[in-house]
């Protein structure tokens, strides 16, 4: 009898301690997500391949080159669909690549930079931010890179440096300028490859798990879109999520941000695995 009683208390207390331990891992609080800032460049040109960009899962982070044919209506779409919209600044490079309209080049005086950087934000809808288009060479000039940041600063905006060249100044006159901004981390697909796009996707990924956060940033090529198609539904299982910059901002300002490791620009290489292209 003693015996039972015994099996019987010692059954109980084991069911007291699994619900007791039940209740607390129920109650305990979840991981916080790491948020990954993915940037979409180079938008505007083409009007299929930004509605394909316009209706990957979000909110992404759009960059649109300015006076380009699609570049508003894309904006409006991507507005409406709640991503974040960024103007592409075209901005003089090292190998004097073509640029396109409301090029920002070397040679302009302030008053006429900031001019055609104003028409350019007028250009996108709905613009809460900018990032360099190209800009190797223009990033590299304190004087220039301080106008762009008046700018920035009189309409509210935020920066994202591209990192097109390792001696970018971009960052020091957003910080004295106290405009909120961001470096990239991440370059998505210098290399197209499947491979090559996977091995930059995990490592922003792990960068963003490691930081809480990682910027990376792709461009709408078809072999791009069709990778995120497939990637980005998947991210919450990852608990990783996809954050606008605006709102990432807004709610880390007063956090210090860490600067990113250096990785190429895709302005400097890209391979489709065959010939490297500028």
């Amino acid at each position: 009898m003693l015996q039972r009683c015994s099996r019987l208390a010692t059954a109980s207390l084991f069911t007291l301690l699994s619900l007791i331990s039940a209740s607390a891992t129920m109650a305990a609080p979840p991981q916080a997500s790491a948020e990954l800032l993915l940037i979409i460049d180079d938008i505007g040109n083409n009007h299929r391949l930004g509605k394909r960009t316009v209706g990957l899962p979000g909110p992404l982070n759009l960059a649109f080159l300015p006076h380009t044919p699609y570049a508003a209506a894309l904006a409006e779409d991507a507005f409406s669909a709640g991503h974040g919209i960024l103007l592409h600044a075209p901005m003089a490079n090292e190998k004097g690549a073509r640029l396109g309209p409301g090029a920002l080049t070397s040679g302009m005086d302030q008053a006429s930079l900031q001019q055609t950087l104003t028409d350019n934000l007028a250009a996108i809808p709905h613009v809460q931010g900018m990032n360099n288009h190209m800009g190797s060479l223009l990033t590299q000039q304190p004087d220039a890179m301080r106008w762009v940041m008046q700018i920035a600063q009189q309409q509210g905006l935020f920066f994202v440096d591209s990192l097109t060249s390792p001696k970018s100044v971009a960052l020091e006159q957003a910080k004295a300028a106290g405009i909120p901004a961001l470096e990239r981390d991440v370059f998505l697909d210098n290399d197209i490859r499947p491979q090559a796009l996977q091995r930059q996707f995990g490592q922003a990924l792990h960068l963003a798990k490691r930081r809480g956060y990682a910027v990376l940033i792709g461009h709408p090529y078809p072999e791009t879109l069709d990778f995120l198609a497939r990637e980005l539904p998947a991210l919450g299982i990852r608990n990783i999520r996809l954050t606008r910059i605006d709102e990432f901002l807004q709610q880390r300002l007063w956090q210090p941000l860490e600067s990113p490791v250096l990785a190429p620009s895709r302005y400097l290489l890209r391979t489709n695995g065959s010939s490297l292209q500028p």
